[in-house]
């Protein structure tokens, strides 16, 4: 019996070693034919390891390039179980460098690392993606922007469009540039927490050929909800809101805040709303306030054309997303 255990026990670890030199070969291949067929994908070197368990995979000195964008790094390695290839760990190094229209910006984080999980297939269409990155710095023109953790997530509705979620935690914009943009100083110098949720519908899937040929691009996005929170001001925001072609935001939106005296006084401070729209305002959203909570209201508001308005009242002109 113990003779027919080992010999068992031979003939496996002998497929499964087969089975992994079979699966690095063929991934050594898929990436080499990337670097040679895709123009928007180049790269020093690459290597996979981890034999037996994991296919391991680093590229030196990557840059992937999309219109008028770029991303280069010193590396990138991606981790994946060899019997769980479809489910991806990517990791990041501390320095990443971005170019986009012309403005170049470099980004520093202690850890950086993403979880891509592929519905098996022969196509391997993305089904959700979660990034976290801890205590970012983004440095571009001069300025220097710091938070203490970034997340980004995203899901699948089919197979061209997905939900994404980006927050970041505790942020500090950098002072000089607050200072120039706020020289009155009305807005807070730190903000808890920013929210972005959003749809965006790519003009083709998220898969395996993504590196073949021009990158995927977004050919229809809309904005689903928001969050901000500073010095006591919680503003929750949640609707269907889409960009026009001049990026200005058009649609419903139900707008949710904690703390409103503090914000209208803020508003019009910095000049955003005058002394008689505040005037006007503040008796009707004290009228609206929660009875256990007076601080708390919430708002049913129009956007359009950039232009937010409550019923008939026109409160802010937002600026075009681009």
């Amino acid at each position: 019996m113990l003779r027919i255990l080992a010999i068992l026990a031979v003939v496996v670890a002998s497929t499964w070693g087969a089975y992994w030199f079979v699966g690095a070969r063929a991934l050594d291949r898929a990436v080499a034919q990337s670097l040679v067929e895709s123009p928007n994908f180049v790269a020093d070197a690459h290597s996979v390891r981890g034999f037996p368990n994991r296919f391991d995979l680093t590229i030196d000195a990557p840059q992937l390039t999309g219109g008028d964008a770029r991303w280069q790094a010193p590396f990138v390695q991606v981790f994946a179980l060899s019997y769980k290839p479809h489910h991806l760990i990517v990791v990041f190094p501390n320095d990443q460098q971005f170019t986009i229209a012309g403005h170049t910006a470099s980004l520093h984080t202690e850890d950086a690392r993403a979880s891509l999980v592929m519905t098996p297939g022969l196509s391997l269409p993305l089904e959700r993606m979660a990034l976290v990155a801890t205590e970012p710095r983004l440095q571009t023109d001069g300025a220097t922007h710091t938070a203490d953790a970034l997340r980004i997530a995203s899901r699948s509705q089919d197979a061209r469009l997905h939900e994404v979620v980006a927050e970041l935690e505790t942020v500090f914009p950098d002072p000089a540039w607050m200072d120039d943009f706020d020289p009155e100083g009305n807005w807070p110098r730190r903000f808890d927490a920013l929210r972005l949720e959003g749809r965006t519908q790519f003009d083709r899937p998220l898969d395996r050929t993504t590196l073949e040929g021009p990158l995927p691009r977004p050919v229809a996005v809309a904005l689903t909800g928001a969050r901000v929170r500073f010095d006591g001001v919680d503003l929750d925001a949640t609707g269907e809101v889409e960009p026009d072609a001049n990026g200005r935001l058009s649609g419903p939106l139900t707008l949710r805040v904690t703390g409103w005296p503090a914000l209208l006084q803020r508003l019009a401070e910095a000049g955003l709303i005058d002394a008689n729209q505040a005037g006007v305002l503040r008796p009707m959203l004290a009228g609206m306030a929660a009875a256990d909570s007076p601080d708390l209201i919430e708002l049913s508001l129009t956007l359009r054309e950039g232009t937010l308005s409550l019923g008939p009242l026109s409160l802010i002109q937002l600026p075009p997303l681009f």
